[in-house]
Formats: C-alpha cells, structure tokens, sequence
C-alpha cells in the first residue's frame, strides 16, 4: 500500500480536478475579471507566434514580465495545439509532478500528504491549480526550491551539496523569470540557509564558518541569477519594461506610514478576516503557537524544521502585499498555499514525535479536508461554460489569422488560431486600434469598462462601425462581439 500511495494521492488530485478542466473560472475566487481575461492575456503572445508565426514582445505586458511562464508552453503548444486544456494541463501536471516528489521520499511523505490536504485542497488554491496563469507555476518553483534545500542538507559529498544549493537557488530565479511580482522570493533559499545556519551554532553551542558555507554559496548563486535577470532581460527590454512595470505597480502603496498602516488594518479586516479565509489564517495561528512551544520544549533535532524555517520565511516575505492599496485575492494565493506549508510543517513533526496519537493528528486533518472539499464541491454544482460558449461561436475557420482585439479577445477565441491584441486606454495597443490593427472582430463589454472606455474616448462607435454583432452573458458582466465592417479598418 505504501508503495503505491504517490500514485494514489495524485491519482484522486488529478480526478478532483478533472471536472474544472472546460469550466469557467469560479465566480467566488475573486470579485474582479482577473483568471476570466487573464488566462487567455497570459498566453496571448506565444499562441500568436505558434498561430500566426509573428512575434512582438510589445502588444502585450504578459511576455515582458514573464518570459519562462510562455517558454514552458511554447513545447507543448506546437505539439498539442493552442487549446485551453492544453494550456490549464500544462500547470495543473506541473503541479503534480512536484507533489510526486515529495510524496515518492518516506522522509517527506507525511509532510507531501498534509501539503495536499491544508494548501493544495484549500479553495483558492484548488482552482488556481487549473488555470492557465503562472501563480501556481510560481509555487511549484517555490517548492523544487525547498525539495533541492532538503536534499542539500542531507547530502554528504560537497560537490553534490553545492549542485543543489545552486537547483534551489536557480527555482527560484525560474519562479520570478515566470512572474516578476514574485522578485521577492529570490530572497527566499539565502534566508533559509542563514537561519538554517545560525540554528546550526545555536544547537551546537558554537559559531562556525563551515555552518555557513551553504548560506554564502546560496548568496553568491543568488546574485549570480539575479545580475543575469538583470543583464540579459531588464536592461535589454529597460524601456519597455519600466513602462510596463510603472503602470503596473502606480499608486499600489500609500505615502506615508499612517496611510500604509490603515491599509493594512483594512485588508485584515476586510479580507484576511472574512469568511473566505478565516478558517485558514484561526488555523494558522493556533499552529503557529503549538509549533514554537513544540519546537522550544524539544531537545532534539526536528524532522521538519528546515521546511517550518523555510515557510516562515516565505510568509513574512508575503507580508509585503498587506498594506496594498489593491489586494485581490490572486495576489494571496502564494500567501495561503505558503500558510498551508508551514501547518503541513508542523502536523507531520507532531506525527513523527506523537506516534500514539497519530489517528487523532491524522483525524484532525482529515476534518480539515472535508471542510476545504465542502468549498470545492460547492464550486462543482456552480460551474459555468459561459466562455466555452463564446469560443465556441468564434470556432471559425475563416477567422484563422485575422486578428481579434480587446482584453476579452485571447480568452474569447482560443479555438479561432486568430491573433489576438489586447486593448486598454493609454496603455496597450489604443491609439487608432480599428485602423491600425484592421481587426475582424472586436469584443467588449457593453460599458466598455475593461478597456478603460478607450473607444468611446477616441469617438468610435463600435455598433455603427460593425455590420453585426452577438452579446452573450459572461462573467458578470455582457460581452459583444462586433463584425466589424471593412470599410471601417481603412
């Protein structure tokens, strides 16, 4: 049974899965368009290379702030094709495959079980594991990171010890190469190792340099990455990228510290607090006590130190996002699977050091996992295929091709092997987009509010520009798609 537990474990996973695969993006996991637009704009650039043969890191912010993320798919989409499964497969394996490995380790395997029950089932996390963007991706780097400072530890040839400090080190570098909001964590191997170290000289009741060998060399593979990140995609793209980067991250802080203060009482309140993730963080914190007594009353070394030290940092490295002016909950998804570590952490030490009372440790996690899969099947009973419908429309052979314009349009027409630009005011692809673009199609909310109005602002009139048009209900909100005349793209 041992032996074939991995399998079983990512076996169930993968079939819970399994029915969100052609659904829309839940409703509940957020109350702004986000993973609605976002999986079709994350992919948007490389599906037009493959599609359509051209290229322009410039029609999109996607590709500049992210290049691996689109590199993993190009493989799969040339092979596969451009297809919405496709490209949601692509992460919700990824993500298998890392818990696979630390389920298939006897060290790791209690650990790699609780992992799923308290972050991988958790609501949000559950359904970002199958959409098409790169925060779980992200994660799933996060983890190599902490597998490859594990097997560091425990490997006795210098050689082999100093390869996988430079793997953990370059996980994370991949991880921020795939979303460049996730800088911070370049941070994360060095700091573990420092910690990791300086636990060392404290059990040991002495402070040497040796102890903190793999700290320095973590530092040093650390900034080598970061100076190639640097040198060999910021500077060569600095304009583009700063615009980019500008307009992303304007106005995301207060001013001053009472404002950023306020912010962050906000955000506790208003959305760590709530309903959606109460439960999580009243959990967090009774652990979070139980493991510091635990670990300050026990004389010996604990099992699963290393991965408490490691996602504690990576907790206190997420606290930079409380006093964001704007805080979704797609930017919290790391904070809560990190949350997840850590109590996954602490379960399996108390199992390995509690064995008598590990039905009733085991038993306490399996309630958990009840309450995380009473979310998840409630979003099973409320999924939607409103954009599968839209895809289906625009499943058109002669639009193969021709090009597609609006924020709407890359998750709109994933079937269509059309090109597809994104529209918003003043920042993307606005200025003159009918003449310039000649596009096809438009598609656009009917307020016109997710591009910033930036057709109405410019004096288009997208009905009398169009020779028909089609409305369907998506998300919350009614999508166009407007025929547009070819007269009018001259």
């Amino acid at each position: 049974m041992k032996k074939y537990l991995p399998i079983i474990v990512i076996a169930i996973y993968f079939l819970l899965q399994f029915p969100f695969l052609k659904a829309d993006p839940d409703k509940r996991v957020d109350t702004f368009r986000h993973a609605w637009t976002d999986e079709g704009l994350y992919s948007s650039q490389i599906r037009n290379f493959v599609d359509v043969g051209k290229f322009d890191i410039k029609e999109n912010s996607t590709f500049v702030r992210g290049p691996v993320f689109n590199i993993i798919q190009l493989p799969f989409f040339y092979i596969l094709g451009t297809n919405l499964i496709v490209a949601r497969l692509i992460i919700l394996c990824w993500t298998i495959l890392v818990l696979f490995l630390f389920l298939r380790n006897e060290k790791l395997r209690n650990f790699g079980l609780f992992m799923t029950v308290f972050a991988l089932l958790e609501f949000h996390v559950f359904q970002f594991t199958h959409y098409s963007m790169a925060e779980l991706l992200c994660i799933d780097f996060i983890l190599l990171s902490l597998y490859f400072i594990i097997s560091s530890l425990e490997e006795k040839r210098k050689g082999k010890k100093i390869s996988l400090v430079f793997l953990s080190s370059l996980m994370l570098f991949l991880c921020y190469s795939s979303k460049v909001q996730f800088l911070y964590v370049g941070a994360l191997a060095p700091a573990t190792f420092f910690f990791l170290s300086l636990n060392e000289s404290i059990l040991n009741r002495k402070i040497k340099l040796q102890y903190f060998f793999p700290f320095l060399w973590s530092m040093l593979f650390s900034g080598l990455l970061a100076g190639i990140y640097y040198f060999l995609w910021y500077l060569p793209n600095y304009e583009f990228y700063q615009y980019v980067m500008t307009s992303e991250t304007s106005g995301r802080f207060g001013k001053t510290i009472k404002e950023l203060w306020q912010t962050i009482k906000f955000n506790n309140e208003h959305i760590l607090w709530t309903g959606d993730f109460k439960f999580g963080f009243a959990h967090f914190y009774l652990i979070l006590l139980v493991g510091f007594v635990f670990f300050i009353a026990k004389k010996k070394k604990a099992i699963h130190s290393v991965i408490s030290i490691f996602s504690m940092v990576w907790i206190i490295l997420e606290l930079h996002k409380m006093p964001m002016n704007y805080l979704p909950n797609q930017y919290l998804v790391s904070l809560i699977f990190a949350i997840g570590v850590f109590i996954a952490s602490i379960y399996a030490e108390l199992m390995a050091y509690f064995n008598k009372f590990k039905f009733l440790i085991i038993g306490i996690a399996l309630l958990v996992g009840l309450y995380n899969l009473k979310y998840n099947y409630g979003a099973y009973k409320v999924r939607t295929y409103q954009l599968r419908a839209l895809n289906e429309y625009l499943n058109k052979p002669e639009l193969k091709g021709k090009t597609i314009i609006g924020p709407w349009a890359a998750s709109s027409s994933w079937k269509s092997k059309s090109k597809t630009l994104p529209v918003w005011y003043q920042y993307f692809n606005w200025q003159n987009p009918i003449t310039k673009y000649k596009p096809t199609i438009v598609i656009s909310e009917i307020s016109e509010g997710e591009s910033d109005n930036c057709y109405k602002n410019q004096g288009i009139d997208l009905k009398q520009i169009s020779d028909s048009s089609k409305t369907f209900d998506v998300w919350n909100t009614q999508l166009v798609v407007y025929w547009i005349k070819k007269e009018a793209t001259k």
